[in-house]
């Protein structure tokens, strides 16, 4: 434990050895007895800082703020939920568009666009092959 780290964990976690990190406890401990004079001036200060802090008390909330949140909750919740709405008219919208183009498909091929030959790929992309290919 060197000077300066045991300044560190006396800075951020206060005077009282049993806040410090157990990893670093015993060394912290073994350090401070053996060097007294080093360590009693940032264990002072720290001292009067825990202090300082566990004196100090937040008030309570008053009516007045707990009305103002749940005030706020409902347009909150207006917002959010018209968010969900559009993500799902937009989802709406390209559904529709699917099928309008299914639809429309359907629409313009002939009802009997089976082939004379009765080769089931005629209709797929490789119907234009030629002869040779096949």
């Amino acid at each position: 434990m060197t000077p300066e780290r045991f300044s560190e964990l006396v800075a951020a976690y206060g005077g009282s050895p049993r806040r410090w990190p157990e990893d670093e406890r015993a060394a912290a401990l073994a350090f401070m007895s053996a060097n007294p004079e080093q360590t009693e001036a940032a264990l002072a200060a720290a001292a009067e800082l825990d202090d300082l802090l566990s004196r100090y008390r937040v008030a309570a909330p008053t009516s007045a703020l707990g009305k103002r949140i749940v005030a706020s909750a409902p347009r909150a919740l207006w917002r959010r939920t018209r968010l969900i709405w559009r993500g799902a008219g937009l989802a709406g919208i390209g559904l529709a568009g699917v099928l309008a183009g299914a639809l429309t498909v359907a629409v313009l091929l002939p009802l009997d666009s089976t082939p004379d030959d009765g080769d089931a790929y005629a209709l797929t992309a490789f119907g234009d092959m030629p002869e040779d290919v096949q």
